[in-house]
Order: C-alpha cells, then sequence, then structure tokens
C-alpha cells in the first residue's frame, strides 16, 4: 500500500524535467503568433472548474479582440509565454514545497516511532503497529460511511464532535439534493509526524500523514448527473489527528489539509 520514498522523490523530478522540455520546446523551438482565438481557448481550458461564467467572459473578448492588428496578436504572444513562465515558476515552487514536506515527514515519521517504542515499553497503548491498524480501519470505514451518507457505520472510529460536524454536513447536502460518490478508495501512504504523550491519557494524540487516492466527484440525486468533481482517480494529502479514549482506542478527531501543514508541531 505504500510507495518507496526514492521512487516517489525521482516520479516527481521526471514530472517536472517532462514538463519544462515540452513547455521549452513550444516556445522556444515552435514560436508561433497567437491570435485572439486562440487565447479564448487557452483561458476556457484553465477556467473551465471555476464555472460558466468565466469561459462565458473569454467568449466575448475573443469575439471583440478578432478585428485587431499584428501588432496587437504579438502582444498577446508575448503575454501567453508570461503566462507559460509564471506556470514553469509554480509547478517548480510546487515541487520544491511538495519535497520538503515529504522529507521533513520522513524525519517526523522517524523520530514519532522511535518515541512510540519507548512509550510501548510502559504503556502497551503506544504500540505502533497496533495503532497503524486502527488509523487504517478507520480510514476506510469513514470514507465509505462518507460516501454512503450516513455516518453511523463509522461512529466508533471517531470522536462525538467530529461525527456530528460530518453528520450535519452529509445532512446539509441532502438538503440540496447533492451526494458524494467515492470509488476505488485508496490508502497509498500512512505515517506517524508528531506525538504527545500527556500525564492525562485523555491528552495523548498522535497527527498522522494521510495519502490516499479515489475517484470523488458529486452529484445531482434528483437528475443523478455529475455537478463537480472527476471521474479519474485522484492522489490527494491530508493530516489526521487521532486521540486517545478512555478506553485505550484511537479515534480520529481532526482533519487538515496539506496547505495546513505549518498548523502541526513536527516531531
Amino acid at each position: 500500500m505504500k510507495y518507496i520514498e526514492s521512487i516517489f522523490l525521482s516520479n516527481t523530478c521526471k514530472i517536472v524535467l517532462l514538463l519544462l522540455i515540452i513547455i521549452s520546446f513550444a516556445v522556444f523551438i515552435s514560436p508561433r503568433v497567437v491570435n485572439a482565438e486562440n487565447i479564448e481557448d487557452y483561458q476556457t481550458i484553465t477556467l473551465r472548474a471555476g464555472g460558466g461564467g468565466s469561459s462565458t467572459g473569454s467568449s466575448s473578448s475573443g469575439s471583440s479582440s478578432g478585428h485587431h492588428t499584428s501588432g496587437t496578436r504579438s502582444y498577446g504572444t508575448g503575454g501567453v509565454i508570461s503566462n507559460i513562465l509564471s506556470a514553469i515558476l509554480m509547478v517548480i515552487l510546487l515541487c520544491i514545497g511538495t519535497i520538503v514536506l515529504y522529507f521533513k515527514v520522513l524525519r517526523s515519521s522517524f523520530n514519532s516511532k522511535r518515541y512510540m517504542r519507548m512509550l510501548d515499553d510502559k504503556d502497551i497503548t503506544w504500540n505502533y503497529k497496533n495503532i497503524e491498524r486502527q488509523v487504517i480501519d478507520s480510514y476506510y470505514a469513514i470514507q465509505e460511511a462518507w460516501a454512503e451518507g450516513n455516518m453511523k457505520n463509522a461512529k466508533d472510529y471517531m470522536t462525538k464532535e467530529l461525527y456530528e460536524n460530518f453528520q450535519s454536513k452529509l445532512e446539509w447536502m441532502e438538503v440540496k439534493k447533492r451526494k458524494n460518490v467515492l470509488e476505488k478508495i485508496r490508502l497509498v501512504n500512512v505515517k506517524p509526524v508528531s506525538v504527545h504523550d500527556d500525564s492525562d491519557d485523555n491528552k495523548d494524540l498522535i497527527w498522522f500523514y494521510i495519502k490516499g487516492k479515489m475517484v470523488d466527484y458529486m452529484i445531482n440525486t434528483e437528475t443523478l448527473e455529475r455537478v463537480g468533481g472527476s471521474t479519474k482517480a485522484t492522489s490527494f494529502v491530508e493530516f489526521w489527528k487521532f486521540t486517545r479514549t478512555k478506553d485505550n482506542r484511537w479515534v480520529l478527531s481532526k482533519i487538515l489539509q496539506q496547505e495546513e501543514a505549518n498548523k502541526i508541531t513536527f516531531q
């Protein structure tokens, strides 16, 4: 279920290198004048997820720009090149950020597991293999319950507060005639990144790096039409916080997105 770290880094760098080669070839080896219609198509593609309003605006702009002179079209080429260079920079920064975060996760995971082995010598509740199994079971139970539109079957895998929060969101989606379809659910990687052992066992907690992959889209429950998301499986990274219960189980109490990682004190 887990990717090898070296493969992860190698594939990431290959993707960035391939993007740079393709973009360089398109811009510097085979330059061409971009007219208003080309710019319209480009904007429509990049703004599709933002809604029809943006696409419509692009169409109007494209129609009115059709009578521009060649000098104006040359300016358009510069604008596209500028957008491409900006995209390159964004991809590079994203890649660097992802790699830095993953190395941070690897270091924190090593430290967290070592600390948990020390705690396990005095308290069996900290046994890593047992905790990891609970995290894996929680992941699948919670995702499947969410896909069913009822968190009842996953109630024992999370805190009361989080259960009520999730359930209220699902009830609101039902009112809005929306259903989140999740398919091909996979847990790709799970690593502990922060551990807190308190004198009060009820305050013990562990943050886990969670990498998952699934098909994730929204449908209208009346028409069954897809209104958001994609039918293609995509990967994602989240951080799940597990807290200790009075009966020495570990349950989910909070979820943070990848961009919220700075809220966690890594081990």
